[in-house]
């Protein structure tokens, strides 16, 4: 807002003759009164300005405020917003873990990785036994639910380190950093211990099993991820069908 120089030239003007009035000697007080009225006047009429200048600026100032704030939530709103659609686009939405996607790109991002560090990792592909079975007998519900508690069960057993993806229906891979096939083989049978003790609480009408392939890569591989994956899933399928061969059914 611009000042008002003529007001404050005035008022200088006032004070001047004033002063002058005074060192004169002559004490006219009609005079002196007649210009210290016109300064209360004037000084009168500058709060006054003053004041509205005050209210508008403190009006500018919280409609400023208020925008700040409404424009902050905006922004906070977005980056939720943002998380969410980035966690629904990695996560699998029935067991927690990692989705397909994530999963295939966590793999990819490991084989960069083992290239430059020269090092090795091992996956495990792991096959739900029975679920077939499962959803034809008690219902796909309960067929989610075997997938959820296999998922479970996985989880209570790898390392905070190790990564777990559903690859969709009842397929899971988990990939072991730096770790051989005899590492995985350890973890594998805390697996195995946890859904004992599932079935050992005869909750369900059926026999909760997996079967499983594990694979080790090094720097020196050329394989493809979906090669990869493949190499597992052939291990795994070899394990299935010793698993048939002991004729073991799904329900207690």
């Amino acid at each position: 807002m611009s000042i008002d120089y003529d007001f404050f030239e005035a008022e200088k003007t006032l004070i001047k003759e004033a002063k002058e009035l005074i060192k004169s000697g002559k004490n006219d007080e009609e005079v002196l009164l007649e210009n210290f009225s016109q300064v209360i006047e004037r000084f009168d009429k500058m709060i006054r300005d003053a004041e509205k200048i005050i209210k508008i600026s403190d009006g500018q100032q919280e409609y400023l405020h208020r925008i700040q704030s409404d424009l902050k939530k905006e922004i906070e709103d977005r980056i939720r917003a943002e998380e969410k659609l980035k966690y629904f686009a990695a996560i699998d939405t029935l067991t927690g873990c990692y989705n397909r996607g994530m999963g295939i790109a966590l793999l990819d991002n490991e084989i960069k990785n083992i290239k430059r560090n020269k090092g090795i990792f091992s996956i495990c592909y792991i096959d739900v036994n029975g679920l077939k079975y499962v959803n034809d007998n008690f219902g796909h519900f309960e067929g989610d639910e075997l997938i959820v508690t296999m998922c479970k069960s996985i989880k209570k057993a790898v390392r905070e380190n190790d990564i777990l993806c559903r690859l969709g229906g009842d397929e899971f891979l988990v990939l072991f950093s730096n770790s051989e096939v005899e590492d995985v083989e350890k973890i594998v049978e805390r697996i195995k211990f946890n859904i004992n003790v599932e079935n050992e609480k005869k909750l369900k009408s059926y026999y909760i099993s997996f079967s499983y392939g594990i694979f080790e890569v090094d720097y020196n591989s050329n394989l493809s991820i979906d090669e990869i994956i493949r190499k597992a899933d052939a291990k795994m399928y070899e394990n299935k069908q010793k698993y048939k061969k002991l004729g073991l059914v799904y329900n207690n």
